[in-house]
């Protein structure tokens, strides 16, 4: 599925509401959290009851994960983080217990913070406030069934075509009439140009030669006056 996009529906957003998902198995504790955060600015995507439901089911569309490391079955939250990781998504630990070896083994898996039971509403805000100064902007494009938001860290990388660019995630393509030098001054810093139809996102990357680097199992050329940038 691909839209085309003008140049004047894209623009970088701050308005759009943070996508916050909740993988907590005790549903007082999720429901709680959600109307938390839905009244203080948040958006509640999503709440699941268990970290197998997580991974299965989940589009992956949400800006940060609030994850119990006590879940109930024997898919741990500690196992849900590092699927987290994986998809460079950020999240927060919920836990009652201060056991040191699972927050040793929690901390080996960087969560943005932890947030302790029962909750103290002023430090869940608190926390989301934190993590959400932390998130990139977000792009803001108009497609067929009107404006919504991208995180730019979901795309993978983005291929120039004659007088438009392909957008590329682990989801979708996004066609637009764009320039490459028109769409890098609006991303993250992570991005780098690397031949003059490529530009990478390089917490993708997976493997880099002189020639070529590789994401998501797609080979990308890299031309010999940009070898540097890597």
């Amino acid at each position: 599925m691909s839209w085309i996009v003008r140049k004047e529906d894209i623009i970088l957003s701050l308005m759009s509401k943070v996508k916050v998902v909740i993988i907590e198995d005790e549903f007082f504790a999720a429901k709680h959290l959600k109307s938390l955060i839905e009244e203080n600015g948040f958006e509640c995507v999503s709440i699941f009851r268990n970290g197998e439901d997580f991974v299965n089911k989940t589009d992956w569309n949400f800006d940060l994960a609030m994850v119990d490391i006590f879940l109930t079955t024997d898919f741990s939250g500690l196992q849900v983080a590092e699927h987290m990781n994986k998809h460079k998504k950020p999240f927060l630990f919920l836990t009652a217990n201060q056991d040191m070896l699972t927050l040793q083994e929690a901390a080996r898996l960087s969560p943005q913070t932890y947030i302790t039971k029962p909750f103290n509403p002023n430090d869940v805000i608190a926390a989301l406030e934190m993590i959400k100064y932390q998130l990139p902007e977000q792009l803001e494009i108009q497609d067929v069934n009107g404006k919504r938001s991208i995180n730019p860290m979901d795309i993978l990388y983005i291929q120039a075509d004659r007088s438009y660019i392909e957008i590329y995630t682990s989801k979708e393509k996004i066609v637009q009439r764009k320039s490459l030098n028109e769409i890098i001054e609006v991303l993250p810093e992570q991005f780098v140009r690397v031949h003059r139809s490529f530009l990478i996102n390089t917490i993708y990357v997976q493997s880099i030669s002189a020639s070529k680097v590789v994401i998501d199992g797609i080979e990308i050329p890299i031309s010999r006056s940009y070898r540097g940038v890597l």
